[in-house]
């Protein structure tokens, strides 16, 4: 067999021997992409906020693709979208949504990165050469010319194993610290949720109210008409006066340009919605309204309950714990600089080669393995303050995040019980604006009744249209805080669109 031959068929066995460990390593990889939400849409689910890891989290909705969610639904013109319909379309649409998925799905590379830099390294390699080396060699009978030529011919397939094998808790301390990254990035994603479903909460309630104002603003339009009618009627039977008649006009005039500005009102407000839904603003939608709706009941936990909660459920927090965490390990990895690693290391060969040498005939072949294994025990002795001074940036890190956890306690804190108290005061208003309305009703009522018949004079009549004006906006207004204070308190708690584990 010739060399040519004998080293392809060796090639092959070689290669053999390095794609067999190759495809085992590439087998044990993880699915990282199963550590986060599997679409931009929805929140990530939580798997247990008590005791959470990164390595737990399994899909909650298989996809066909994960690196892209269901599309947004056709919005029809036609159609009036209920609260819960808007913001299905937010979470579908909101670029917000997607920028918070990326970024926990980078969290959950990380964690993969962090697994393969310890994993044991496997590198193959293959050279061939051929060298030509004069040397020189005393004058004897066999080598007259004083030196010799040696023509080597080789090919070296080899396979080199590296492995990590113990430091001292450094490499469970970094994989540690990109898991609780990755944590914090997946409580950042639902945080993200939560926040577009309050604004879009508070956009469709504001617009809500604002159509109201558009209705309650007709409805003084066509009182100061009625108004003005009666005025002109009154004074062409000589019961009225010129004056009267003109500050009816007046009325009427002021009623059309404030209608006018409750449009406009409501065009802005409309605008919000699409903006929070994170939509084209030129995109026509109805929004259905809230009469028929029943108010929300009274809370019955107490506010020190309710913070409780918030402490224990609001993904901001959360985050923040998982920041803590993540600095902690940094810290252990810090530590652990300061200890020996432990390096086992292997390589084994092929040596396919020939050699010959001036005045010897024919070549000398070799076709054999090699193979070796060391143990090394490496530890830094001197580095100029490079471990030391980066143990303290970790512990300095570590505190800082503890100190921006307990800036973030302290205003959920402050935020549950402003929602709490803001709830109660809306709930109350809500009650005095029901009876202000029934009144305000009865009491122009009387008062056009009693111009009509000449009783009750112009001013009476207009303070008694201004008043209810004022009464149905107040009622329009309530209503709609009501539902707005339900949903801010229901965010300070983390109880808005908390996933479900």
């Amino acid at each position: 067999m010739s060399f040519a031959s004998r080293t392809r068929r060796s090639a092959r066995c070689a290669l053999s021997a390095v794609a067999l460990p190759l495809a085992i390593t590439a087998g044990c990889a993880g699915n990282h992409d199963a550590m986060v939400a599997p679409a931009p849409d929805r929140p990530w689910t939580v798997p247990n906020t008590a005791t959470y890891s990164a390595s737990a989290v399994e899909r909650s909705k298989e996809t066909t693709s994960p690196d892209h969610g269901a599309g947004p639904p056709a919005i029809d013109p036609g159609k009036a979208y209920e609260l819960a319909e808007l913001i299905d379309i937010a979470q579908r649409t909101n670029p917000q949504t997607r920028v918070a998925w990326e970024r926990a799905r980078e969290a959950a590379l990380g964690v993969g990165l962090a697994e393969a830099v310890y994993a044991p390294m496997l590198s193959a390699q293959a050279v061939a050469a051929f060298q030509r080396m004069p040397a020189p060699l005393p004058k004897t009978v066999l080598s007259p010319q004083g030196f010799f030529v040696a023509d080597t011919q080789f090919f070296l397939p080899a396979l080199t194993l590296k492995w990590l094998v113990f430091d001292f808790g450094g490499k469970e301390a970094s994989i540690d610290a990109t898991k609780e990254a990755l944590a914090a990035a997946n409580f950042g994603f639902n945080a993200t949720h939560q926040k577009i479903v309050l604004d879009v909460t508070r956009a469709y309630y504001t617009l809500n109210a604002v159509q109201g104002q558009v209705e309650v603003a007709r409805a003084s339009l066509s009182q100061a008409q009625t108004l003005q009618d009666a005025a002109e009627s009154r004074r062409a039977r000589g019961l009225a006066t010129l004056p009267e008649v003109l500050q009816a006009r007046e009325q009427t005039a002021r009623a059309a340009y404030e209608l006018q500005q409750s449009i406009a009102g409501e065009t802005d407000a409309r605008m919000a919605l699409l903006e929070a839904m994170g939509v084209r603003p030129t995109t026509p939608v109805r929004v259905a309204g809230l009469a028929g709706r029943a108010l929300p009941a009274m809370v019955e936990d107490t506010a020190d309950k309710l913070v409780d909660r918030a402490l224990a459920q609001r993904p901001d927090l959360l985050a923040r714990v998982a920041t803590i965490r993540a600095r902690e390990a940094d810290i252990r990895k810090a530590q652990s600089d300061f200890y020996p690693r432990i390096v086992v290391s292997g390589d084994v060969l092929q040596n396919i080669g020939r050699v010959r040498v001036t005045d010897i005939p024919g070549w000398a072949n070799v076709n054999d393995t090699g193979y070796g294994a060391a143990i090394a025990i490496e530890m830094p002795l001197f580095d100029g303050g490079l471990r030391k001074n980066r143990l303290g940036v970790a512990q300095s890190q570590r505190r800082v995040a503890e100190e921006e956890f307990e800036l973030a306690r302290d205003q959920a804190v402050r935020q549950v019980v402003k929602a709490y108290e803001d709830f109660k005061v809306a709930l109350r208003q809500r009650e005095a604006a029901v009876a202000l309305l029934a009144a305000a009703e009865r009491s122009y009522d009387a008062a056009i009744d009693s111009y009509r018949n000449g009783v009750a004079t112009f001013v009476d009549v207009t303070n008694a249209q201004t008043a209810l004006t004022k009464a149905r906006t107040a009622d329009t207004e309530t209503r709609s805080s009501v539902f707005t204070a339900t949903a801010s308190l229901a965010f300070s708690t983390g109880d808005l669109a908390a996933p479900q584990p």
